[in-house]
């Protein structure tokens, strides 16, 4: 029997036409064995209505939820109601080429120990948005560093923990195609997280499964002003989340070599958490407290370590934050051990 794909889409206040596009890219995949379960949780938008000629199709189910759930929350709606063997997430603004799912599901059939095919794509940037030096550049990494096909879970898990969990050269959840298997094992996305719970859903897959990537371009993501990402950065979330990462990460593992990288990537990490949150503070910037208690907790266990590493932000920095952030991501970009 051919393998069944769950298609998820969480939405989300969705520009129609772009829902259109990303509805339409599914129709006309080359592999044809998948199900389409589209969960909503809009407050100004008529989601069913803009589906509504989609669901002519057996293949595509619509759900509305009652109640705002979040990003982790709808993605979770979206896992916990659906049940076949490959999961495949369509975020309701991107948009994938017709042989999108013919070619994750290949990988996954050929290679049973792989649980995440990271598919490769372009970002596609609309209008003046400040964050768009960081996705140009992810592109560039991601074509110098990763080697198309099978790369080793826990390996690569060590060198990504060891550069602080960044960049996320896996990619979002609407360009991998996954396993379920594996992603029973690992539970539910992170809902209290709300800017990198795919890279922490990825740190917690890395121990049970290897990944692949394909290099051949799979479709558009979409960066702009109304994204996720976008509203995240006016309203200052996230700014914790690659520390909380790191935390959490550490606690799993058992006195050794590994913890002691974990360790030395949290004190990095939290030289670079506390020159952005300088950065904004002294820009009048909103900054969110969400996820801030496990830093406190950091700190108490660890002054002389915090102590050191405020100072070194302090003279590494000075009063030039503002303008250091392109120039760091090609610094960083050089120090990334490669695959």
């Amino acid at each position: 029997m051919p393998t069944i794909v769950d298609v998820l889409i969480p939405t989300y206040n969705p520009g129609a036409e772009h829902l259109r596009v990303a509805l339409d890219a599914l129709k006309a995949q080359t592999y044809t064995e998948w199900q389409a379960f589209i969960h909503d949780e809009s407050d100004a938008v008529d989601v069913e209505v803009i589906v509504r000629p989609y669901l002519e199709d057996p293949r595509f189910q619509f759900m509305r939820s009652p109640k705002r759930l979040g990003i982790g929350g709808n993605w979770n709606a979206c896992l916990t109601h659906t049940k076949n063997p490959v999961v495949a997430y369509l975020f309701h603004d991107d948009e994938w080429v017709p042989e999108y799912l013919e070619r994750g599901v290949a990988v996954l059939e050929k290679h049973p120990n792989v649980g995440i095919v990271a598919m490769d794509h372009q970002y596609r940037i609309e209008g003046d948005f400040d964050a768009a030096i960081g996705y140009t550049t992810l592109e560039r990494w991601k074509r110098r560093i990763l080697k198309p096909g099978v790369i080793n879970g826990k390996e690569f898990l060590l060198r990504w923990i060891r550069n602080g969990v960044w960049p996320n050269l896996v990619g979002e959840p609407s360009f991998c195609v996954l396993r379920r298997s594996v992603m029973d094992k690992v539970g539910l996305w992170n809902e209290t997280m709300p800017q990198s719970l795919d890279a922490e859903y990825w740190v917690r897959m890395f121990p049970h499964c290897d990944w692949y990537y394909v290099p051949d371009f799979c479709g558009y993501f979409r960066v702009h002003d109304e994204g996720t990402t976008a509203r995240n950065r006016k309203e200052g979330k996230g700014l914790f989340d690659r520390f909380r990462i790191l935390e959490d990460f550490a606690l799993r593992l058992p006195p050794g070599y590994e913890r002691t990288v974990t360790a030395q990537a949290q004190v990095w990490q939290f030289q670079i958490m506390f020159a952005r949150f300088a950065e904004k503070y002294l820009k009048g910037d909103r900054v969110s407290s969400s996820g801030s208690g496990i830093v406190k907790r950091f700190a108490l266990r660890h002054p002389i370590i915090v102590l050191r590493a405020l100072m070194r932000a302090f003279l590494g920095r000075g009063k030039g934050w503002g303008r250091q952030s392109k120039e760091d991501l090609e610094q960083d970009y050089s120090l990334f051990p490669a695959a």
